[in-house]
């Protein structure tokens, strides 16, 4: 992800939104979980991310860094 982050952030920048470098970087883990379901791969850490009744650290944590990737997000006017 750390190789990619400049790229996304150009073609977001294309976009109107500026995103820094290091939000990708933080965003990897969200980014993963959400692209394994959407194709149907339910990896180990998908399936505990889905739990209903279990694994509260592990939602924290991701909760915790989709929520600190989005604070150098900008929209460009």
């Amino acid at each position: 992800m750390w190789l990619l982050a400049p790229w996304l952030s150009k073609l977001a920048l294309r976009a109107g939104v500026i995103i820094p470098e290091i939000s990708w970087v933080i965003w990897a883990l969200p980014l993963g979980i959400s692209v394994h379901l959407l194709v149907g791969s339910m990896t180990p850490m998908t399936e505990h991310f889905l739990d209903l009744n279990g694994y509260y650290l592990l939602k924290i944590f991701i909760l915790f860094l989709i929520v600190f990737g989005l604070r150098g997000i900008k929209v460009v006017s």
